[in-house]
C-alpha cells in the first residue's frame, strides 16, 4: 500500500470522528488554562505553567523572547559562561509565530500547541488505519491513544507524602502523573515541541512500514528529512528512531529468512539525511562547554521498574494479552503488527538503556502500547463471549459496569493532571501567577546590553528573568545553569550580609555581573543593603523591585 492509497482507504465518516476527537482534546486541554487566565488576581500576570516541571516553561519563554529580538539561534540565558548559539527549529517556529502576529509568550505557546493537535491526529489515524482494517479497532485505538493512561493515581501517596522523593535524577513518582512524554494526553496537554516531536516520530515510522509494502526508496528520503527536522530540536530521539527501525528490519530479515538489500538501502538513506543534525549535536558536545555540562546535569532517569508498571497500568496488561493472542492465532500477525511488537519491545528496553536521559525516551512508547492493548481488549472480549463459565457470564451480563470501571482505570491519571492544574491556579501555587511589578522590572531589563549578566536569586531552582528580558542571569535553572547548586549558594551568601565594598565589587565583576535585580526574594536572604553601596547605581525602581547597575572601577 502507498501513502495515497492509505489516504483513500479512510472514509469521510472516519475523518468526522477524528475531527470530533480533535475538538474534544483542544477543549479539554485548553479549559484549565482559560480558567487560570480568567481568575488572574489583580496586579498579577498569568504564566500558563502546569503542575509538572513548572520551571521549564520559563526556559521555553526565553527562547520566544530571543526570536522576538531577531535571533535565529538560541543562547543559554541561564548561565554567565559564554556558550555557542544553537539552532532549534521547533522553538524558532513558535517564536516566529509570536513575532509575526505580535502574540505574547503564553498565547503563542498554546496557539502552536492547538495548531499541532489536528496535525498529530491526522498522522496518528493514518497509522492506525494502516494497521487495522477493522473500523471499530481503529476508533477504539484512537480513543485509547487520546485518553488512556496508567494507574499512577493509585500511588498518589508518593507525591503527597514524599513531594521531594528524588535521588540522583530519578523520581519515584508514577510517570503518568507528571512526565509529558509518557502518554499522548500529557503530550498534547503540555507543549507544542512535544507534540511536534511525537508527530514526526509517528510519521517516520509510518513511512518505514509503508516501505515494506511498496519498496519505494523515496519514502526513505522523506523519512530522512523528517528525522533531520526532529533531531534538530529533539536529539533525544535518535536512539528511538534509528534503534526501532534497525531492530524491525533485522527481525524482518530473520522472519523471512533472507537478506534484503532494499532495507539496507532505505536505512542508509535515512541515516545519511539525518546525519547533519546528529553531527551538529556531537559537535556541540565536543566544543561547547555549557552544552557538555548541561548534558551531564540533565539527569532524567526512568522510574524504578515497579513504578513504571503502574505508570502504564492496564495498557501494559492488555498489550501483553494482545501479544499473547496474536502469537496464538497468527492470522493477524503481519508485517505491520510485527513492527508494533518490535517497537514496543525495543523502546521498553531503551527507556532503561545506560544513558542519563532515559525518561526522555518514553516518548512514542504509548502508541504501540495502545495498538496492542486494542488487540488485547477485542481478543479478551471475544474470548469471554465464547466461554460458558459462570464467571464469563457474570462479567458479560455486567459489561457496562465493567466498561465504566475500565474507563476510570484508563483515564484516572489524566483527570488528576487536569484537576491539579485547576487547583494550583485556584490557589496561586508555584509560579502560576507573578506580580506585575516583577514582570515589569524583568521586561525593563531589555534595555541593558545583551552581554551583561544579571545577579539575583533563582528562587525554587528557576529564574524567571530571561523569560521576559532575553538577558543572561548568573544562576537560573537546575539543568541550564552549570554548577547550579554552587552558584545558588554563592548568591545566597552574597545577599546574606554586607562586606567590604571592594570585595563585593570584585566578586561581581569577576562574574561579568552588570546588574543586580533586588526584589523581595533577594531581601529575604539577609541584610545586604544595595542602597548604601557606592559601586552601585540605581537604574530602575517600582514597589516590588530595584535594579542596580554595577559600576566599573
Amino acid at each position: 500500500m502507498t501513502l495515497s492509497q492509505l489516504l483513500k482507504s479512510i472514509s469521510r465518516q472516519e475523518w468526522f470522528f477524528v475531527v470530533f476527537l480533535v475538538l474534544v482534546m483542544i477543549i479539554i486541554t485548553t479549559a484549565p488554562l482559560l480558567y487560570g487566565w480568567l481568575i488572574t488576581p489583580p496586579n498579577q500576570v498569568f504564566t500558563g505553567i502546569h503542575f509538572a516541571a513548572p520551571n521549564d516553561w520559563f526556559v521555553y519563554y526565553s527562547y520566544l523572547e530571543q526570536v522576538r529580538e531577531g535571533n535565529w539561534l538560541f543562547k543559554d540565558l541561564f548561565t554567565a559562561e559564554p556558550n555557542l548559539p544553537v539552532l532549534n527549529l521547533g522553538w524558532l517556529g513558535v517564536g516566529l509565530l509570536a513575532k509575526i502576529f505580535s502574540l505574547n509568550n503564553i498565547l503563542a505557546f498554546n496557539l502552536a500547541r492547538v495548531i499541532l493537535i489536528p496535525v498529530f491526529y491526522f498522522v496518528a489515524y493514518l497509522f492506525l488505519a494502516l494497521i487495522f482494517s477493522d473500523l471499530a479497532k481503529r476508533k477504539i485505538a484512537l480513543v485509547l491513544l487520546s485518553f488512556a493512561s496508567g494507574l499512577g493515581i493509585f500511588l498518589i501517596d508518593l507525591v503527597i507524602k514524599y513531594p521531594f522523593n528524588f535521588s540522583n535524577g530519578q523520581f519515584n513518582w508514577p510517570m503518568d502523573l507528571w512526565v509529558p512524554e509518557s502518554n499522548t494526553f500529557l503530550t498534547l496537554y503540555y507543549s507544542p515541541h512535544f507534540i511536534a516531536s511525537l508527530t514526526l516520530i509517528l510519521l517516520i515510522f509510518l513511512l518505514a512500514v509503508l516501505f515494506i509494502d511498496n519498496k519505494k526508496l523515496s519514502y526513505g528520503f522523506w523519512a530522512g528529512i523528517l528525522a533531520l527536522a526532529l533531531f534538530s530540536f529533539h536529539p533525544f530521539h535518535v536512539p528511538t528512531v534509528l534503534g526501532v527501525i534497525l531492530a524491525y528490519f533485522i527481525v524482518l530479515m530473520f522472519w523471512q529468512k533472507q537478506w534484503q538489500w532494499p532495507l539496507v538501502r532505505y536505512y542508509s538513506i535515512l541515516l545519511v539525511f539525518s546525519l547533519p543534525a546528529i553531527s551538529y549535536y556531537f559537535y556541540l558536545l565536543k566544543f561547547d562547554w555549557v552544552t557538555i555540562q548541561k548534558f551531564y546535569q540533565n539527569l532524567c532517569f526512568t522510574t524504578p521498574f515497579a513504578v513504571t508498571l503502574f505508570s502504564y497500568g492496564l495498557l501494559l496488561v492488555f498489550s501483553l494479552v494482545g501479544i499473547y493472542f496474536l502469537f496464538k492465532d497468527k492470522t493477524e500477525l503481519n508485517n505491520k503488527i510485527i513492527f508494533i511488537i518490535v517497537w514496543f519491545t525495543a523502546q521498553f528496553f531503551l527507556i532503561y538503556s545506560p544513558v542519563n536521559f532515559q525518561r526522555r525516551l518514553t516518548e512514542g512508547l504509548h502508541f504501540p502500547l495502545v495498538v496492542l492493548a486494542a488487540v488485547g481488549l477485542f481478543a479478551a472480549y471475544n474470548s469471554a463471549k465464547q466461554q460458558k463459565t459462570k464467571l464469563s457470564k457474570f462479567i458479560f451480563s455486567w459489561r457496562y459496569v465493567a466498561l465504566f470501571i475500565l474507563i476510570f482505570l484508563f483515564s484516572g491519571s489524566n483527570i488528576f493532571a487536569l484537576a491539579t492544574d485547576f487547583f494550583i491556579y485556584r490557589n496561586g501555587l508555584t509560579y502560576s501567577y507573578l506580580d506585575k511589578d516583577v514582570v515589569a522590572a524583568a521586561s525593563w531589563l531589555k534595555n541593558i546590553p545583551p552581554d551583561k549578566v544579571i545577579f539575583n536569586s533563582a528562587d525554587y531552582i528557576i529564574n524567571i528573568l530571561p523569560a521576559f528580558s532575553s538577558r543572561k542571569v548568573y544562576v537560573g535553572h537546575g539543568v541550564e545553569t552549570p554548577s547550579f547548586g554552587r552558584k545558588q549558594l554563592e548568591v545566597n551568601l552574597f545577599f546574606q550580609r554586607n562586606r567590604e565594598p571592594e570585595v563585593e565589587r570584585d566578586f561581581l565583576l569577576k562574574r561579568n555581573t552588570g546588574y543586580i535585580f533586588y526584589s523581595i526574594s533577594e531581601k529575604e536572604l539577609g541584610s545586604y543593603n544595595p542602597d548604601v553601596k557606592a559601586y552601585l547605581k540605581k537604574v530602575f525602581e517600582n514597589p516590588q523591585v530595584k535594579i542596580y547597575q554595577v559600576l566599573p572601577r
